[in-house]
């Protein structure tokens, strides 16, 4: 069978789709991968796959080149033939949705996030809602990273319950990300993380601010890092990696360089910090800090509030709230190694039983196979 794997970078489909294109391999299948050219795409290839360039770009709203992406698109259904389509993010999934019609193939959507459209009562909600309905309404299964996000969907009608359903984020790899890590040799020191993509949503200016008004408060040493790249497709997240470095240079935060190996820099921090406020579907940074046994500090906002039982593995905080991240960040600061130690086995836990990779790929893998 031949299956295509839809997304609108390789990056993402090397990082968070390797092992389910491993899996879908070892099953026999013909892969492909459609994502535009980025410095991933050798590695996919190595897994065994056939890479195809789009000019896809996600955040473009130039009609004209909308059409191209979708000319392109089209050309690249004809020639690959597909039985099965996987798309993830929002565009493609519209596009695939759109062209399944002329080509007949089995097309399993996945939901990582819906934007702030559904949040208002204008036009662009009920657009909105018919592009959802005519590109998806053919599709053999609609995934939702979240409930919030499969309860819009149904509460406006946009798809019919029996082709929607949840799966807990993306999953996360065990065997990868896991709590026997790095031996910090300062335990006085306490290390705050921030991971994931530089832009504004996600919270780093809260982060900032923390950090700042919190560095000196205690007799224990505090260190707050960020690992993350900046998303060159939005101008403002230029601007705030530089303020980023800027804090970087005054010693108030910790700027990691880009690696390869990001359980290793989980494993040697104490908490997983994530202040977000995007649509997100369940951040990967906090399942994969989950998987390596930490601590969470995050929003009471959808997808993040999925991977916290608050004051059990972590704390929920309200969204945009500077004073609510500082009462979180002084608890862990002030707490001893054991409440961190307990409340890290308690991530770990609840990664084992509700985002176990194998299980979203296992539900992938049964979606394919009732298409012969």
């Amino acid at each position: 069978m031949t299956v295509v794997l839809f997304a609108n970078t390789a990056w993402y489909l090397y990082n968070y789709r390797k092992n389910l294109i491993a899996a879908l391999v070892r099953s026999g299948h013909e892969v492909h991968a459609i994502a535009p050219f980025d410095p991933y795409v050798e590695k996919l290839t190595a897994l065994g796959i056939t890479w195809h360039g789009t000019s896809l770009h996600q955040t473009s709203i130039n009609p004209f080149s909308e059409l191209q992406v979708l000319w392109e698109l089209r050309s690249l259904f004809h020639t690959i033939r597909p039985d099965v389509i996987l798309t993830f993010t929002i565009k493609c999934n519209l596009y695939t949705g759109f062209l399944q019609k002329w080509y007949g193939f089995a097309h399993i959507a996945n939901v990582s996030g819906i934007g702030e459209l559904f949040n208002r009562e204008h036009v662009l909600k009920r657009l909105g809602c018919v592009f959802y309905q005519h590109s998806l309404c053919s599709a053999k299964k609609v995934f939702f990273q979240n409930n919030e996000d499969l309860h819009t969907f149904l509460t406006h009608n946009i798809l019919p319950e029996r082709i929607c359903e949840r799966l807990p984020g993306s999953g996360v790899d065990l065997k990868v990300f896991t709590p026997n890590g790095h031996q910090k040799k300062a335990k006085t020191t306490r290390i705050f993380l921030m991971a994931g993509r530089i832009i504004a949503p996600k919270g780093y200016e809260l982060f900032l601010q923390a950090a700042q008004s919190l560095r000196n408060v205690s007799t224990r040493n505090v260190e707050f890092w960020i690992l993350g790249i900046p998303d060159t497709s939005r101008k403002e997240s230029g601007k705030l990696l530089e303020k980023i470095r800027s804090f970087h240079a005054s010693n108030i935060v910790k700027l990691l360089s880009p690696t390869n190996c990001v359980a290793s820099v989980i494993q040697q921090a104490d908490v997983m910090v994530l202040p977000s406020y995007y649509h997100e579907g369940v951040p990967r940074s906090l399942l994969e800090a989950m998987a390596c046994g930490k601590p969470l500090i995050t929003t009471d906002w959808k997808g993040c509030r999925d991977t916290v039982q608050h004051g059990v593995n972590g704390l929920l905080i309200e969204k945009r709230s500077l004073p609510a991240l500082e009462h979180a960040l002084r608890f862990f600061i002030q707490a001893p190694d054991s409440t961190l130690v307990q409340m890290g086995k308690a991530s770990r836990r609840k990664a084992e039983h509700e985002f176990n990779e194998e299980y979203i790929i296992g539900k992938y893998l049964e979606e394919i196979h009732e298409v012969r």
